[in-house]
């Protein structure tokens, strides 16, 4: 299965990974950039890339090329969504990047178009593809850690000054949001997935604490009661004074933990040297209720390393398959956050959870996700 693939976007923090991933996929045997700012694009040029098609195109250009038929759309936030649905309309799959929009309004008009196209959707919530948090799901839908209690997570990372705070993502009226929708919407994502659980209700406080000039929350603090009945807390941030600067050698401090009646998960995501521990009493475990599980994960220059080569190359085979489309349920057909692709469907589900988390701020109420606010803050 061999594919071209347009590239909409050169400028956006994240174009240089996503570019090198479809480089390294021998399934594209070529990439075909755009940008609004064609400077950026030649420069791009410029570079050693084999792969990139030379001959210039017009967004309309490789809209209308039959040979091209999955595009990247890596647009501002706030104009994610109008190319997403030019390419959906054009006939095209799209790769794109989290959050997708700006807010959930344009997100569900993103959705119906996809809807009406019948084309695949893929969200670049990479972590679903991380061995590691397959193993986590798979455990705890085993029964390792039991009837789960609690999970607590945490996004920290570089502050902002590290990471130019002129920035459209410091921008609200263009990025929706701050550390909620640029970064801590992965772990959001990834506690819905671990547990296959559902978000019901929000309480959270965000404020901007870090004296720059931007309209975003850089501090934030979530608690999330799942459909199960338990408890989620998320602690996020632009929070950490020693980093290099920039976006993608930023500093992380990350963690997971997962508690239940029977036992405990804990993960250090970005520090690879410490293992997973896994504490259970279950029956299944009682030889060894305790282990320290050590990953190697493998490494390449793709964004997220292996796994997430992987997650493109997947997205690739199941569009060009003519498997049910993306935007509509996981690959095994279930939409929700037991389904293992990204999808359009979670996509949506975890911005309506940021803005509930907003809106909880604002109010000092808890906010349920069907829209009535609940409890006092």
């Amino acid at each position: 299965m061999k594919v071209k693939v347009g590239f909409l976007g050169v400028t956006h923090p994240h174009s240089g990974p996503h570019l090198r991933t479809l480089e390294l996929l021998d399934e594209v045997t070529a990439v075909v950039p755009w940008d609004e700012d064609e400077s950026a694009v030649e420069r791009l040029r410029s570079e050693s890339r084999p792969k990139l098609e030379t001959s210039g195109a017009s967004f309309e250009q490789i809209m209308e090329r039959e040979d091209i038929p999955i595009v990247v759309s890596l647009a501002t936030n706030d104009r994610n969504p109008d190319w997403v649905i030019r390419a959906a309309k054009a006939g095209k799959h799209v790769l794109t990047e989290k959050p997708v929009a700006a807010d959930s309004r344009d997100m569900e008009r993103l959705l119906d178009a996809v809807r009406d196209a019948g084309v695949h959707l893929g969200v670049y919530y990479t972590w679903r593809s991380n061995p590691i948090v397959n193993d986590l799901r798979a455990m705890i839908e085993a029964g390792a850690i039991g009837r789960l209690l609690s999970v607590e997570g945490r996004m920290v990372t570089s502050q902002v000054r590290f990471r130019d705070p002129t920035h459209w993502l410091f921008q609200k009226r263009i990025s929706g949001g701050g550390i909620l929708s640029w970064l801590a919407c992965h772990w959001i994502d990834a506690i819905r997935y671990i547990t296959g659980d559902e978000v019901t209700d929000v309480s959270a406080m965000v404020d901007t604490l870090n004296g720059q000039p931007i309209d975003v929350e850089d501090t934030a603090g979530m608690i999330m009661r799942l459909g199960s009945g338990s408890i989620a807390t998320l602690h996020a941030g632009y929070l950490l004074p020693i980093s290099p600067a920039g976006y993608l050698s930023g500093s992380y401090d990350t963690y997971l933990s997962f508690r239940g009646l029977e036992g405990n998960i804990t993960w250090y995501p970005t520090e690879e040297d410490r293992p997973v521990v896994v504490e259970s009493t279950s029956k299944t475990w009682r030889t060894t209720p305790r282990r320290e599980l050590k990953y190697v994960v493998a490494e390449t220059d793709a964004y997220g390393g292996q796994y997430g080569q992987d997650f493109v190359g997947q997205f690739i085979h199941s569009a060009m398959r003519g498997d049910p489309p993306v935007g509509l349920a996981g690959q095994d057909g279930q939409a929700g956050p037991a389904g293992p692709a990204s999808d359009g469907e979670n996509a949506l589900r975890v911005l309506r959870i940021i803005e509930a988390a907003y809106q909880s701020s604002e109010t000092g109420r808890m906010v349920s996700l069907d829209g009535d606010r609940t409890g006092e803050g």
